[in-house]
């Protein structure tokens, strides 16, 4: 369903597609109304939302294609916008089992990705929320002002922040300032939204990574977001720091990069999420 409660006619855009088969619902996300389309010739996978316009979608396209190169990803076929919202067209990919080790490698690879500064060259999603990617040579900078700090203004505005919070807030980014060493960090690919509902295995066993928020930078963030809601199992995170270890003390870290997380649930979500924020600025 889409935010709001408000769903779109898929009729409506299966014939702006010109497209005719079996209709099946896929559940599982919390953005977009989803189904799989099974024509005669072969499947395909439909993202419909209301009330957006078709840029929505592109910026997922320009993130997986972005990705495309390191990782497993969907094709992606057509884009478009009806009166109602926007939709994008992808390859359906059939879900099979895999080694939680070969995602490991997967991320490790993306990770070894680099780039001259942080950010990404446009604003993307992170789900129906603006992320935003200005370049910026400091990562620091870039994820208290681009992540954080956008959150808190979007949070502003529906009043789900106040006085308090942002006093915590403010001793928060003070603590975390003087925590961090002054050492250089490297601009890397991130998936940006890394949570086990965004990865899966194909047929074949590979990783497929989908439903990026892709920008250059700390690499500790992806492995933040992978470690808050749960989904990935121990093995995981044991490969990946066998392929590609983390920095000493990032395990101290990990909270910082997940308020950006809870800060955009609370967005989207509400009032529900209040007192994970509270806590974490609270008690790192």
């Amino acid at each position: 369903m889409g935010v709001g409660g408000k769903v779109m006619d898929i009729q409506t855009v299966l014939s702006d597609l010109k497209l005719n088969g079996k209709v099946i619902p896929v559940v599982g996300g919390d953005v977009n109304q989803t189904y799989r389309i099974k024509t005669e010739h072969r499947a395909y996978f439909l993202k419909i939302h209301p009330n957006v316009k078709k840029g929505f979608f592109e910026a997922e396209v320009d993130g997986l294609k972005e990705l495309s190169a390191f990782v497993r990803v969907p094709d992606t076929y057509m884009l478009g916008e009806t009166s109602e919202g926007a939709y994008l067209l992808m390859e359906w990919i059939e879900p099979g089992k895999g080694d939680q080790r070969d995602l490991a490698a997967a991320l490790a690879n993306l990770h070894q990705q680099t780039a001259p500064q942080f950010g990404f060259r446009k604003d993307n999603y992170l789900g129906t929320l603006v992320q935003k990617n200005s370049f910026e040579e400091d990562w620091w900078t870039f994820f208290f002002k681009d992540r954080l700090e956008s959150q808190i203004s979007l949070a502003e505005e529906t009043n789900r922040w106040n006085v308090q919070r942002q006093e915590k807030y403010l001793r928060f980014k003070e603590r975390v300032l003087k925590s961090v060493e002054p050492k250089k960090i490297t601009p890397r690919l991130l998936h940006g939204d890394l949570w086990s509902g965004n990865v899966f295995f194909d047929q074949q066993g590979h990783p497929v990574f989908v439903d990026p928020a892709v920008s250059y930078g700390n690499r500790e963030q992806d492995i933040a977001m992978s470690q808050l809601f749960g989904g990935f199992r121990p093995e995981f995170l044991d490969a990946y720091q066998t392929i590609f270890p983390l920095e000493k003390g990032w395990k101290d870290r990990l909270p910082i990069y997940q308020l950006y997380y809870l800060l955009a649930h609370l967005n989207m979500f509400g009032e529900s999420y209040g007192s994970q924020v509270d806590q974490l600025l609270e008690n790192f």
